[in-house]
This record gives C-alpha cells, structure tokens and sequence, in this order.
C-alpha cells in the first residue's frame, strides 16, 4: 500500500510541475525583477528583446548567455541597442546566397 502511494504521488509530482497541457499557454520565466544602470559593454551583447509589461525593460542577451535588463529611456541602452542593431545588418549583408546552380545537360539511356 505504501509503495502505491509513493509512486501515485511520484506521478501526480511530475505531471504537475513538468508538463505543460496541450493548448495550454506557459507563463514567461525571465521577468525582470531590477534594471542594470551602469553600462554593459556593446561588444559582449549578442541580442537583446523589449520587455513591455509593468516594468518596462531591454533584456540584453550576451554571448555567454547571461540576460540582463535595463532601462530603456537610459542613453547607453539606446546606443547599445542602435550599435547592435547595426552589427546585425552589416552581418546580413556580409552574407550572400551562392549564385544559382547551372543544370547540366547530362543524357541518361537506360537499356532494359
């Protein structure tokens, strides 16, 4: 009887906390609790998102994966956001697609 219930409690713990229902819409993790004010350096962001909400945020994604949020009215969010902004279009342009493939006119006989 007891090894019943551990395992129904076993089951009823992983299906109450590790699965989402179909359909069902999961609440966001990252929620920005404070804002960075000192400026983070361009060169380590790697992305960033706009947080609208009751408080409003830029989560700077860096290259190692941290998120931090700061202000956005702040003057160094806005050049951090506007500098990488600008290193995204310059690596989309760097980025030219192959030329087109020319067909080759080859002749394939098949004997039965």
């Amino acid at each position: 009887m007891r090894t019943l219930l551990l395992i129904l409690l076993g089951i009823w713990c992983l299906t109450a906390y590790g699965v989402d229902g179909v359909g069902s819409e999961a609440l966001e993790k990252s929620v920005c609790m404070s804002l960075k004010t000192r400026p983070l350096p361009v060169h380590r962001i790697r992305t960033y998102t706009i947080k609208e909400g009751s408080l409003k945020a830029v989560i700077f994604i860096t290259k190692r994966g941290f998120k931090i949020c700061a202000n956005p009215e702040d003057e160094w969010v806005k050049k951090a956001i506007k500098s990488v902004d600008k290193s995204t279009r310059r690596n989309a342009t760097q980025t030219k697609p192959t030329g087109t493939q020319q067909t080759t006119n080859t002749a394939v006989t098949l004997t039965g």
